[in-house]
């Protein structure tokens, strides 16, 4: 199965952000596209952002209004000016100022304000001019958000509190340096309004995770019905900024909400005993957040009147073919019992085999000869590769058969293509309470030979002896299970036991699927699916939906990292 994940994409101004040091935001927006593929549930989420050192800086007039004493901008001008604003509209930390003018005999006294009066920023309030190197300023992070140079000619006394008259100058060069770190960074899901604000400058290096704010105004705009689509996170700032690191990690869960075939219902037909399996992809390499599912069963009336353990593989079987037939005996203590069918414990020894069941009434413990009703053919058909595993092959009879509880009957199988084996275990390990009890195994080999009866080495001393494998199935008078559901997961070689609730839901967290862990690799071939396993002791039609499998996933998106 193909992993569903959240791809990103980091784009500046409608383009792909390049390779640098730094990654530029602005009013334009530092976007990040999210592209989230279908049955993909947001969990939680984390934004990490970090401001640059003061050693990155960005040129304010880029994005800044110029006034002079002459009028709209521009700086440089071929005309003198007697004074010359720089209003960029951020607070931002001043870093670096540069003018060069054509006369060498004049000064530039500097102002700065914030959103009010100007005032002479402290320790610098004179600039040096000229058309020389030496005429760089650096400046201490001054915040401000406009700055004002006026021209005057050097005071004839440089000690205050002497000043210079009034001077215009010809600014050849002009250099407005600005700390990189945003003066303010703004975050929000397009089109929404901002869910998150730092309304100062960044400090140097300082960085910011965002979390619970984020996961929440992530999943207000995840896709509806989770049909996928593209999510937009933008963060802004009020000046052209840039930032050093730019993280998302995002944890999500990958949700199936089909069975393997398809379809959100699986429907299956059981008999009784038999393993009713709803199978699901998922990713092979995740554990299990959440598995929620509804399981319905409707019994067919019947019951079975035996218990014993699983019989898997046993190791001693009658052979069933090619002259050989075998035959189990049962009594009937109870009156009104109704036998509405039966199912035999297989094992094929060719690919194909067809055969037959059909119950005599004993005569002098042997099977007699005119049967109880007529045989129920069987078929079983391989497609794997044997050796091919035991399993249980249901015979339903044409009509229901009354028992006569003063004579025993026989189940007799015949197999007229091919070979089987007809398991055989101890009727010792037989329970129930039921009034039908298992009696003697015997087999022939030849189809008018005499019946033998059948010796197990090691049972031979048990009170109970051999007894092929068989479960009789009565009509019930109650058609409710005589147990309840036996539920379980299975993924792999684990398997998890599950419990229902009283409407037959089954719904495990992550905590009660910590035990079920992804199974290994295979070297060759698929990955197991996970398997939704029910049993029931009784024969029936099993529908199960509602199916919700959540497999955690976590994505680490390095949008921007110093290159």
């Amino acid at each position: 199965m193909t992993r569903a994940r959240v791809g990103a994409t980091l784009r500046h101004g409608g383009k792909a952000v390049p390779a640098g040091p730094t990654a530029p935001v602005d009013a334009q927006g530092l976007t990040v596209a999210l592209d989230v593929p279908p049955q993909v549930e947001l969990l939680r989420a984390s934004l990490t952002v970090q401001a640059p050192g003061e050693d990155v800086t960005v040129d304010v007039l880029q994005a800044a209004t110029v006034t002079t004493s002459l009028g709209a901008g521009p700086v440089p001008s071929n005309a003198p000016l007697q004074w010359f604003s720089v209003d960029w509209g951020a607070r931002c930390p001043l870093m670096f100022l540069q003018v060069k003018t054509r006369e060498a005999n004049v000064e530039g006294r500097l102002s700065v304000a914030d959103g009010g009066p100007w005032y002479p920023p402290t320790p610098v309030t004179t600039v040096p001019l000229g058309d020389k190197a030496n005429t760089a300023l650096p400046l201490p992070g001054v915040l401000a958000s406009r700055l004002l140079l006026e021209f005057f000619t050097p005071p004839a006394n440089p000690v205050p509190p002497a000043t210079g008259q009034k001077a215009a100058a010809t600014v050849t060069s002009l250099v407005v340096k600005a700390a990189a770190r945003p003066p303010d960074l703004s975050v929000h899901v397009e089109p929404e309004r901002p869910f998150f604000q730092h309304g100062m400058p960044l400090q140097p290096l300082q960085e910011l995770t965002l979390r619970e704010d984020l996961r929440a105004a992530l999943q207000q705009a995840w896709p509806a019905d989770l049909l996928g689509g593209t999510v937009t996170l933008s963060l802004r700032a009020p000046a052209p900024s840039r930032l050093q690191r730019l993280g998302l990690t995002l944890e999500t869960a990958e949700l199936t909400q089909l069975w393997s075939h398809g379809g959100d219902t699986l429907a299956l037909s059981l008999a009784s005993e038999e393993e009713g399996i709803g199978r699901v992809e998922v990713s092979p390499d995740q554990p299990l957040r959440e598995v929620r599912f509804l399981a319905r069963y409707q019994p067919r009336g019947e019951r079975a009147p035996l218990s014993f353990p699983s019989p898997g593989n046993p190791s001693q079987a009658h052979r069933c073919g090619e002259g050989f037939a075998a035959a189990q005996s049962f009594t009937s203590s109870e009156e009104g019992q109704v036998l509405a069918g039966m199912d035999c414990h297989l094992r094929p020894l060719t690919r194909s085999v067809k055969g037959k069941v059909t119950l005599f009434p004993d005569a002098y413990g042997r099977p007699g000869t005119v049967p109880l009703a007529p045989g129920v053919a069987f078929v079983m058909e391989e497609q794997a590769q044997a050796p091919w595993d035991a399993r249980w092959v249901s015979i339903e009879l044409p009509k229901p058969l009354s028992l006569d509880t003063t004579r025993s009957w026989w189940a007799v199988l015949t197999v007229d293509q091919g070979s089987v084996l007809w398991s055989l275990g101890d009727a010792a390990s037989v329970g129930g309470a039921s009034g039908v009890e298992p009696r003697a195994a015997l087999y022939r080999t030849e189809d008018t030979g005499p019946w033998l009866e059948r010796e197990v080495p090691g049972l031979s001393g048990s009170p109970g002896g051999p007894w092929a494998y068989s479960r009789p199935r009565l009509l019930a008078a109650d058609t409710a299970p005589a147990e309840p559901l036996q539920v379980f997961l299975r993924w792999g070689a684990r398997q998890l036991p599950v419990k229902l609730d009283d409407q037959g839901w089954a719904r495990l967290d992550e905590r009660e699927l910590a035990e079920l862990l992804p199974p290994a690799a295979p070297a060759t071939g698929a990955a197991p699916l996970l398997e939704v396993v029910v049993r029931s002791r009784v024969a029936g039609e099993l529908t199960l939906s509602g199916l919700r499998v959540a497999s955690p996933q976590r994505d680490t998106f390095p949008l921007f990292q110093p290159s």
